[in-house]
């Protein structure tokens, strides 16, 4: 099995472009996790341009399949200062399979500081149960990547209110820009959407925001707290909070997801 740390350390090409092969065991039906495609564009960046500041904020589009090997190119549109903007296509043969916009911007002095969310008093990983029901049988590709446990919430295809609740971590971070590990954690649990499901049917991010709040540190265990808010039309509007394991918010995701049901 390729871990994320395996596959970033196989990257390979010079300047403005990182080439990558998608495996099997990151694929999410015929494309690869778009999780892991968001890594791998911030990877890109940090690779073309290695003096970044923090990652602050990131929005990515995915506009087809990600499959075979992976061309990713950067592109800096302003350097400033504090802050740089730079954006990453992703690209499989002639398809766009994604199109990212990457905020980095280094820590400034300021009176203003304040945490108005702190993570939820739960109780521990090792005291919550697997995510999955008894017998639950996992598809391959990229859910045998993920340890999740249940803090409450629904399971697809369950019904009730659109709400997934869990502990999260990867099987292996190592190798890893802490800050890749919530971005890869927001997008390996199901869209909250699912719970109303009444038959497997597929799923698809369009389009996914990221803001970070830095110190990003953490590895191992995170709390994620997704709810579709409105869905309609065959398509939800999603958001999810991750904490790490010391309860500090590191991220706030918002999600559009098409749901084919």
């Amino acid at each position: 099995m390729a871990f994320i740390g395996d596959i970033l350390a196989d990257c390979t090409g010079e300047g403005m472009e990182t080439r990558v092969e998608c495996r099997p065991e990151w694929m999410q039906g015929r494309t690869l996790l778009g999780g892991l495609t968001a890594v791998l564009q911030v990877h890109a960046a940090q690779r073309a341009f290695p003096d970044l500041p923090p990652l602050r904020s990131s929005q990515f589009s995915f506009s087809g399949p990600a499959t075979g090997e992976l061309v990713l190119t950067a592109e800096l549109l302003r350097r400033g200062k504090n802050s740089a903007i730079i954006s990453v296509d992703a690209r499989s043969g002639d398809v766009l399979a994604g199109r990212a916009l990457l905020t980095f911007a280094a820590a400034r002095d300021s009176v203003i500081t304040h945490d108005l969310k702190p993570a939820p008093q739960v109780i521990t990983p090792d005291e919550a149960p697997a995510y999955h029901p008894p017998g639950h049988q996992r598809a391959g590709g990229f859910p045998m990547n993920f340890d999740l446990r249940r803090l409450g919430g629904r399971r697809p295809m369950e019904g009730g209110e659109c709400e997934v609740y869990l502990w999260s971590r990867l099987i292996n971070d190592e190798g890893m820009d802490p800050v890749m590990i919530p971005l890869v954690l927001g997008d390996g649990l199901p869209p909250a959407a699912m719970v109303q499901m009444t038959e497997k049917a597929p799923i698809s991010t369009m389009t996914w925001t990221v803001d970070f709040f830095h110190p990003v540190t953490s590895r191992g265990w995170h709390i994620l707290r997704s709810v579709s808010e409105q869905a309609a039309d065959g398509y939800s509007l999603q958001h999810t909070d991750i904490w790490d394991e010391a309860g500090r918010r590191v991220a706030v995701a918002r999600q559009v997801v098409a749901v084919f049901n």
